[in-house]
């Protein structure tokens, strides 16, 4: 990685503000594109735990968001010239981003196609295990991870646009500028994937009130 970029953290932060009219990052990006390289650190450091975030949600594995998130820096570093105020610089951002995710998705895809190949010819034993998925978390965290997983399970298509909406709290124009497609699109897709997790989770959350429900009767029933 070029030696310009700063280090990528990830620590816990809250949602960001909804932006204003003005583009907030508009002075840090004519910094930048005039040659002030701190410019651009700022804006890593101002939207990094957002981003992360974000492609936390669209790959479900730390590992691959992190190695998504540098290299969506990675290539705003590289091709962040081309942006020319057509749209808000995040939407730029999560353009990148989305593109970078997709991409990481299609090298995941590959691997468990490898992985396969190797186990079919006996030699997966001497591999390392995989590590565990959020379904073999805590219980009290399961029913969280396996949200996630369905979100995860979606279609790309559906999956980043339900996300850029309804837990990144964007509009539909600029998720529609930030996927480039038309608006009507997003709408349409946003209805279809929650339609599909409503219908995936609908027995999980009758599961999830029975356990409680059990769990409680127990602890009274047990009670002196």
């Amino acid at each position: 990685m070029s030696q310009s970029l700063p280090h990528f953290r990830v620590a816990r932060a809250g949602a960001a503000p909804r932006d204003s009219e003005v583009d907030p990052d508009l002075e840090l990006v004519e910094r930048w594109q005039g040659g002030d390289s701190g410019a651009f650190e700022l804006l890593v450091r101002r939207h990094q735990q957002r981003v992360f975030g974000l492609l936390l949600r669209l790959l479900g594995d730390r590992d691959e968001a992190l190695d998504a998130a540098q290299e969506t820096f990675l290539n705003l570093h590289r091709h962040g010239h081309r942006f020319r105020r057509e749209a808000r610089w995040t939407t730029f951002l999560y353009r990148v981003a989305v593109n970078a995710a997709l991409n990481r998705r299609r090298n995941l895809g590959r691997r468990r196609a490898h992985m396969e190949a190797l186990s079919q010819q006996g030699v997966a034993g001497a591999l390392p295990e995989a590590p565990a998925s959020p379904e073999s978390a805590a219980v009290s965290g399961e029913l969280r991870a396996r949200v996630q997983a369905e979100i995860v399970a979606l279609p790309p298509a559906l999956r980043a646009p339900v996300i850029l909406y309804d837990i990144e709290g964007l509009p539909y124009a600029e998720i529609a500028a930030a996927l480039n497609i038309p608006e009507g699109t997003v709408k349409s897709r946003i209805h279809r994937a929650r339609q599909t997790l409503r219908k995936r989770l609908a027995g999980l959350v009758r599961e999830s009130s029975g356990a409680q429900g059990g769990a409680v009767a127990a602890g009274k029933g047990g009670a002196p």
